[in-house]
């Protein structure tokens, strides 16, 4: 039988990358606010409070992503579904932020869903399962 007290490298994999999601979010977020108070005199085809909004929740998304990774890397079932959860919001988001504010986060926002959906994969496996239910 498996030992069910040692953290499966998918689930460490999924704690690093909720990490990198929350530092990405964080520091997108405040680029794009920061981006959206010094938007005179350019054209980038974007609407200054899409922008704004945009920067302000991804921010508070990170804050989010932070909190969760902590109880994630402590084992917590509840941070588990929490995380998995807001995975698949990030994905929506990254789905809305593509349609609603176009080219200038197109990249961010791919990059945003596909980890996204690499940490539910990982946190989804039979391994993880286990693991959650045994902490």
């Amino acid at each position: 039988m498996a030992d069910t007290t040692t953290r499966p490298p998918g689930v460490t994999f999924a704690v690093i990358l909720t990490w990198v999601a929350a530092a990405v979010d964080l520091i997108g977020g405040g680029a794009l606010l920061w981006l959206s108070l010094n938007l005179a005199g350019t054209d980038l085809g974007v609407e200054e409070s899409s922008l704004r909004g945009y920067g302000i929740a991804l921010a508070a998304i990170g804050l989010l992503t932070a909190a969760f990774a902590l109880g994630l890397a402590a084992g917590s079932q509840l941070s588990r579904v929490l995380i998995m959860v807001l995975m698949a919001a990030r994905i929506g988001g990254a789905v809305y932020a593509h349609e609603a504010i176009g080219e200038i986060v197109r990249w961010q926002a791919i990059g945003q869903g596909i980890g996204a959906l690499l940490i539910i994969l990982m946190l989804a496996t039979p391994r993880a399962f286990t693991y959650f239910r045994s902490t």
